[in-house]
């Protein structure tokens, strides 16, 4: 059977635990209709429960560490084409297998699930640093970012953390998409969002950006300048972000 989901990770969830109920194995798990069906392989629309995604996460919880657990949500926020099959196939061999599936990195249904996972934690990890805040009139702190992984999931407890008193939001251009922090709560919620008109800065946000270019010309050494190496570190497609980059 072919199954079609929201393409949330509680609705892939939901997949799992519906063929497994059926003892089936998928052909395929899409997040949007494909233009033509397959025969012999019937469509089935699934509705994400809340409830039994639940479940299904309480049965991987006793069969995956939690590092297996991070690297299963990792990998599904590559949305790599085909990714969903691959960790059906991964979970089926973690539920013979069990925890000794973390030890098997040159399994052919283990390998790929964990290089997409690798790939998106690095990401996450080197926006950490790439995320400017903006301060807009209206007391919020905005950034913009454009991964090429769904990465807010990722980064929001870090900043949620770091930034725990204040009005922010990361925004995810790619995906139209943005994480939002209320310190009241203290709480962190993903969002659809986009930006149709221009942002209105505080005052005081042009002598931030120009105090981060000076940062960053006070820090570069002039006889070192190493644009390759800098380019390795802080690809082009980043610096429309990043202040200190603004052209001057």
């Amino acid at each position: 059977m072919d199954y079609l989901y929201d393409g949330t990770f509680s609705g892939f969830l939901t997949v799992v635990a519906t063929a497994r109920r059926a003892g089936t194995s998928p052909m395929a798990i899409c997040r949007v209709a494909p233009d033509q069906q397959a025969l012999f392989s019937p469509l089935v629309r699934v509705t994400t429960e809340p409830e039994l995604a639940a479940q299904q996460g309480d049965e991987l919880a006793a069969i995956l560490s939690p590092a297996g657990r991070r690297l299963i949500h990792a990998a599904f926020l590559s949305a790599a084409p085909g990714v969903e099959l691959r960790l059906w196939h991964y979970l089926e061999l973690a539920r013979r297998v069990g925890p000794a599936i973390g030890s098997m990195l040159t399994h052919e249904q283990v390998q790929p699930v964990w290089e997409l996972a690798r790939a998106v934690g690095r990401e996450a990890h080197r926006f950490k640093g790439f995320v400017r805040f903006r301060q807009l009139a209206g007391g919020y702190h905005y950034a913009a970012i454009a991964p090429d992984y769904r990465i807010l999931p990722l980064i929001a407890p870090h900043f949620a953390a770091r930034f725990a008193d204040q009005q922010w939001l990361i925004h995810d251009e790619r995906r139209s998409e943005a994480v939002v922090y209320d310190p009241v709560p203290q709480q962190w919620l993903i969002v659809p969002l986009e930006v149709r008109a221009p942002l209105c800065d505080t005052a005081d946000e042009q002598l931030f950006r120009s105090l981060w270019q000076c940062y960053f010309d006070r820090l570069a050494i002039a006889e070192r300048h190493n644009p390759r190496l800098q380019q390795q570190h802080v690809p082009r497609k980043h610096r429309r972000h990043l202040p200190e980059f603004d052209k001057r």
